[in-house]
Parts: structure tokens; C-alpha cells; sequence
């Protein structure tokens, strides 16, 4: 016989305290094939689905901007540490004691590294 679904719940909760995230996973998976209309159960399979990656190809000046901004957080990475900067095409923008500051200083985003130097 089936688990209810708050049998399933509470072990994949149980899996979850343990650190087995594959066996909640598993526990997830099963649950919405055996009560797919269970709401509960759906949000389960949702959290603990596995990440899904998706890329959209890059263009060679994407590229050398990305490289433009990995080499500014290398290079200024003592002088910015514990600060918020906003970097586009290697060049610092702002920067800020926290994230909302950091977006207040910004009219425009595109395009441009929103990180926090550790």
C-alpha cells in the first residue's frame, strides 16, 4: 500500500534533515506520479526537482566583457572586499554597503556584474 501524501512529506522532510537530498528527491518524484493532484506534493517536486542549466549562446563581445570583469574583481579585489560594485566591461560603476544601495546609485543595469567582493 501507498504512503499518504503527508507520509511522503514527512519523509522526505526526514531525508532532508539527514542531508540525503537524492533520496528526498526520489521520495518527491514518486509522490506526484502516485497523487498528482496534490498540492502539497507538487510544491515537494518542485522545490526538490534537480536544477535545471540553460545557456543562450554568447557573442565575442559578451565574452571579452565577462573576461573585462573577472580581471576588475581580480585586480581590485582587496580594496573592494565586503563591498557591493556594479562592473560593466571592466570598468566599476558604484559601489555600495549593501545591494539596495548599490542599485539605488544605477539608472541603467544592462549588462552590468551586480556582486558583492569577498
Amino acid at each position: 500500500m501507498n504512503k499518504s501524501p503527508e507520509e511522503y512529506i514527512q519523509s522526505m522532510r526526514t531525508a532532508l534533515g539527514q542531508g540525503d537530498l537524492k533520496t528526498a528527491q526520489e521520495l518527491a518524484a514518486s509522490a506526484v506520479k502516485i497523487y498528482p493532484d496534490a498540492v502539497d506534493i507538487q510544491q515537494c517536486a518542485y522545490v526538490l526537482a534537480p536544477t535545471k542549466v540553460t545557456s543562450s549562446p554568447s557573442t565575442p563581445e559578451q565574452r571579452k566583457m565577462i573576461r573585462a570583469n573577472l580581471e576588475w574583481k581580480k585586480q581590485n579585489r582587496e580594496k573592494y572586499r565586503s563591498r557591493w560594485v556594479a562592473v560593466r566591461s571592466g570598468e566599476l560603476l558604484a559601489d555600495a554597503s549593501s545591494f539596495d544601495e548599490l542599485v539605488e546609485q544605477l539608472d541603467d543595469i544592462k549588462d552590468v556584474l551586480l556582486t558583492v567582493i569577498y
